[in-house]
């Protein structure tokens, strides 16, 4: 294995392919972020192999990371139909059409924060809040004249609480399982950065909804005729709110999250069929390819505004062909970087010098961020980072439950913020708002940037770490060095 051979200029030039051919090719020049990934792999390829790696080593440590992503590749492709069906069978328009009628423009920030954190607590899957939630709020605010982008920030910090603090959720179940902590220890950790962080989103986000300057008339004029079209395309009855309802009811009983998704979409199918009379054939053709207003019965005889084609005229798994290519791309880099042992050689400096609590926790939580940039997956994260920092933290007389929860601190907040990352696609490619820029969501999603800040503070002044005595101490490193020996026998 080529670990033992890579030197440390090798290893940062490594990761600098990544910031030079994404950071400036992808953010500076606006190339196809995918191209350059592949161009930072093909890079990094080459001094894995200047190393000793084979191009059969490469390439079987690809199909392992990208087999290891196939569940979130499953759910990625599932939502892309659900948004489609969901569509088809009217549910997601009913919730925009009276959604626009009872949220006021002010307090329609808050209630995408709300009701996607508590979607996500419930379902345990940011990507499905996202998908569907997300999805009508953002209809919303087109209708009544909010900011596309600070929305999408609100719909996307809801969804990452509510992600982060359920049982339900993959990244919290991965988190604590790596970090050798029980689950709901893991959940009762995170309170402690995650509660404040909500808080100060919350009060961020009513503030700033009250203080919005909406042309009413203009924006009242476009929400009367997007109202207008949806009542003249769907019928509406309570009976639509049941593929949401199945999706919640698996949920909670802790069924697999994609038959139940396919279950709830396969439901919106017959209602689409029987209740809005639409074709079995075009709900099929939607699944795949997306819902197009043409496959409304005699749409051709009407003219319909752009607001109504740009809020049906989406979905299905083509959809989501983008994201999926973007994860492929991604994983080829990570998995060479990681084989070669480049990643671990490069942060080396960074694990092996600090011993307080307040520059570990810094020096974790900037190192999670390297991880988090160049894997794209927050997954990475859960698996290197216990690795890397639980005798440190030991050392610094933190407890693993403290640990635990720094996993969660940037590596679910932060995942959102990389537009090559699974997360970031997503969210990319479900709301059309960008990460960056003027009209980026990024500066508007405070969840993610203050959780990181307060576990730093809580870590200097060593509130809420799970402080260990000396004894504590001394046993932790005598149970963590035998657990290690045993790995290695």
């Amino acid at each position: 294995m080529a670990k033992g051979k890579v030197t440390y200029f090798e290893s940062v030039l490594a990761l600098f392919f990544m910031f030079f051919f994404v950071f400036v090719g992808y953010l500076l020049f606006d190339l196809r972020v995918e191209l350059m990934m592949i161009a930072a792999a093909s890079g990094a390829g080459l001094l894995a192999l200047r190393s000793g790696l084979s191009w059969k080593e490469m390439e079987d440590a690809i199909s392992t990371r990208i087999v290891s992503a196939t569940p979130a590749i499953l759910i990625i492709w599932v939502i892309g139909i659900v948004i489609a069906t969901f569509i088809y069978s009217g549910s997601i328009p009913m919730l925009i059409y009276y959604g626009i009628q009872i949220v006021s423009p002010e307090h329609i920030l808050i209630s995408a924060f709300g009701i996607s954190a508590i979607f996500s607590l419930v379902t345990g899957t940011s990507w499905g809040s996202v998908g569907t939630v997300g999805v009508a709020m953002m209809s919303i605010s087109a209708g009544v004249g909010v900011p596309l982008h600070i929305t999408a920030a609100a719909t996307i910090s809801g969804a990452i609480l509510g992600d982060k603090m359920s049982p339900l959720s993959e990244t919290t179940n991965l988190a604590s399982a790596t970090a050798g902590v029980g689950l709901y220890d893991h959940i009762k950790s995170m309170t402690w950065t995650t509660f404040p962080a909500a808080v100060i989103t919350f009060i961020v986000f009513f503030i700033t909804g009250r203080s919005l300057d909406i042309s009413g008339q203009a924006e009242s004029n476009t929400a009367i005729a997007m109202l207008s079209e949806l009542d003249a395309i769907f019928n509406w009855n309570w009976l639509l709110i049941a593929p949401f309802i199945i999706i919640l009811i698996g949920a909670i009983m802790k069924k697999p999250p994609v038959p139940v998704m396919l279950l709830g979409s396969f439901t919106a199918l017959l209602i689409g069929v029987f209740y809005q009379g639409f074709t079995m054939e075009n709900g099929i053709t939607a699944s795949y390819s997306g819902f197009d207003i043409s496959m409304i019965p005699n749409s051709g005889n009407t003219e319909w505004s752009e607001a109504i084609l740009t809020l049906l005229n989406r979905g299905g798994m083509l959809s989501m062909v983008s994201v999926i290519i973007i994860i492929y791309c991604g994983y080829a880099y990570t998995a060479i970087i990681s084989k070669a042992g480049f990643l671990e050689k490069a942060l080396s400096p960074l694990t092996s010098r600090v011993k307080k609590r307040g520059p570990l926790m810094i020096t974790t939580l900037f190192t999670e961020l390297i991880i988090l940039v160049f894997s794209g997956t927050s997954y990475t994260v859960a698996i290197m980072i216990p690795e890397m920092f639980k005798k440190p933290f030991i050392k610094a007389g933190m407890s693993a439950k403290a640990l635990s929860r720094t996993i969660e601190d940037v590596g679910t907040m932060i995942a959102g913020f990389v537009p090559w990352g699974t997360s970031g696609a997503f969210y990319i490619a479900t709301l059309g708002v960008p990460i960056f820029g003027e009209g980026g969501y990024a500066k508007w999603t405070v969840l993610s940037y203050t959780t990181p800040i307060i576990a730093i503070i809580l870590a200097f002044t060593g509130i809420g770490v799970y402080k260990l005595s000396k004894d504590e101490i001394k046993e932790e490193l005598e149970k963590y060095d035998k657990e290690h020996r045993l790995k290695e026998v």
